[in-house]
């Protein structure tokens, strides 16, 4: 007997229009999409720019029947947030990889940009987006689940009572992961651990890779086999401005003085929206090569250090990363996109902005 995913994996065709509907209906979902589409008049007129995006969105969603519709309807807005937003995209490695299903373990800096750079380079290949890990810490009111799982996301569930239930949850996702690789063929993005790296430091959790080799201990070919089977790619992508990184310094800061963050119920959102629409300078986004040696697969710890190796050298540093290293070691290098993002944050909590920056060089 299969296995039930309904409650987690991405959603099919046959729930797009349900899930459609619902977010018409959704406030802050419209006030998100009259921010990014209409800010000026959101700004000024916020019911009026709800009642207008309301509008043309109705008429869109009508002309949506599959999930694959609504990523091609997507596909032109990407393609502005890349154009926009992005000095300079560079897409590296791609090329070398053959086009099959891989599990893509990727360093994690922003919410929805991570996922949805490498969905823009696959899509642009002409190759099969992935299906993407999602927190459901990040899920604070329901039309944030419908958005993400109409999205090709799937939820990772963290809120959980007890450790017999937190077994399960586990298991359920690690045997999805393998179930969408293995059996439906579908790629899957994963972020190296859990949360974005605020501090800068991008170091993969082994927890991650045991979750997911708890599918594989029943395979023939032992555990290692199984992680071989799954296609392991680390996949780097490299900012050289992050649009969250005063918000991600003040809540270090914050943390480290007061010994605690309390996060406000609209912060994620802000933050996703604030990921989309700032600049970013150049990005580019590096993939790595399989992860098939047998020695590097035998545990997990093993695996999350062959996956720091790669991606290591799949970082590009930037002049934002080296200059803020500098500095760091008391050289008064200059950089003006680095002094313009130090500018936009509280002075207190400068010194942590600087030091995520530094952190891929000095890591």
């Amino acid at each position: 007997m299969s296995q039930d995913f309904s409650n987690i994996a991405p959603y099919s065709d046959q729930d797009l229009k349900p899930a459609l509907d619902r977010l018409l209906t959704a406030t802050p979902f419209l006030a998100g999409v009259a921010r990014l589409s209409l800010p000026k008049t959101s700004m000024i007129w916020p019911g009026l720019a709800r009642f207008l995006v309301k509008g043309r969105l109705k008429s869109q969603f009508k002309k949506l029947n599959t999930i694959e519709d609504l990523q091609n309807k997507v596909a032109p807005f990407m393609a502005k947030v890349v154009n926009t937003t992005i000095e300079n995209l560079t897409i590296e490695g791609l090329d070398q990889l053959e086009d099959r299903p891989y599990l893509f373990i990727s360093n994690h800096r922003d919410i929805v940009m991570d996922p949805a750079l490498v969905n823009w380079a696959l899509h642009s290949a002409g190759r099969e987006t992935v299906r993407i890990a999602i927190g459901d810490n990040l899920i604070k009111q329901p039309f944030v689940e419908d958005l993400m799982r109409l999205n090709k996301s799937f939820i990772v569930r963290r809120n959980v009572g007890g450790p017999r239930e937190l077994a399960k949850v586990v298991s359920q996702l690690s045997a999805y992961i393998g179930h969408s690789l293995l059996e439906e063929q579908a790629p899957i993005w994963i972020a190296q651990k859990e949360g974005r790296a605020k501090d800068g430091v991008d170091q993969t959790d082994p927890a991650i890779i045991k979750m997911i080799q708890m599918a594989g201990r029943k395979h023939p070919d032992g555990v290692a086999g199984y992680l071989k089977s799954l296609n392991i790619v680390p996949v780097y992508i490299s900012y050289e401005l992050d649009p969250c990184d005063s918000a991600k310094a003040v809540e270090l800061w914050k943390t480290e003085a007061d010994g605690e963050y309390q996060k406000a119920d609209s912060e994620d959102l802000e933050n996703i929206l604030l990921g989309i629409k700032g600049q970013k300078g150049n990005v580019k986004v590096a993939f790595g090569q399989p992860i098939q040696n047998e020695s590097e697969l035998e545990s997990p710890e093993a695996l999350a250090s062959a996956i720091d190796a790669q991606m290591k050298t799949l970082y590009q540093p930037w002049e934002t990363n080296q200059v803020a290293a500098k500095r760091i070691k008391g050289d008064p290098a200059e950089s003006a996109k680095l002094d313009e993002r130090l500018s936009h944050c509280p002075e207190p909590a400068r010194g942590r902005l600087l030091a995520t920056y530094a952190a891929p060089e000095l890591g």
